[in-house]
């Protein structure tokens, strides 16, 4: 690995681990973001120094949203690559939030709200209750802040090259 290569990974994962990511997510996702072309899983294990168990276990779950799975005729070897359109890229992310977490929390809050509207509950309960009832209204502002976001990134998408 070259002297760029290791300045580039020990920058990128310092950075995304300050925003909360564990250490292997971070080298993954700087590795794949600064590489030009598909990275074989045996290369990212050998450039993470993590066993290919984990980094396989890790790509899993980044997938979805940050990477793309390659398959090469020919070869058993799988490749990962990851886009370079840092607002497509968020735009997945964000999307995925809401879809996901946005949405269940918008099923399974009202749903216990209605469920312990009428039982007798301790103080302590009702106070659980009102903290889910305030959660759930700042769940609804933080919905349409996102969707505001997501139309921006879309007005956006595709103007940063």
């Amino acid at each position: 690995m070259s002297e760029l290569e290791k300045e580039i990974i020990e920058f990128g994962t310092n950075m995304f681990e300050s925003f909360g990511l564990d250490n292997l997510t971070a080298k993954l996702i700087t590795i794949l973001y600064f590489s030009p072309r598909e990275v074989s899983m045996e290369d990212l294990a050998k450039k993470t120094g993590y066993s290919l168990s984990s980094v396989s276990n890790k790509l899993k779950l980044l997938e979805d949203v940050f990477v793309q799975r390659i398959k090469k005729p020919g070869t058993k070897k799988v490749f990962y690559y990851m886009g370079k359109d840092i607002i497509k890229i968020n735009q997945r992310k964000i999307k995925a939030a809401h879809e996901r977490q946005i949405h269940a929390i918008k099923n399974f809050v009202p749903y216990m709200m209605e469920k312990y509207k009428n039982a007798k509950l301790t103080e302590e309960e009702k106070e659980i209750v009102k903290i889910g009832k305030d959660y759930y209204q700042q769940i609804l502002k933080f919905e349409r802040i996102l969707e505001d976001f997501e139309k921006q990134l879309e007005k956006h998408a595709g103007r940063a090259k």
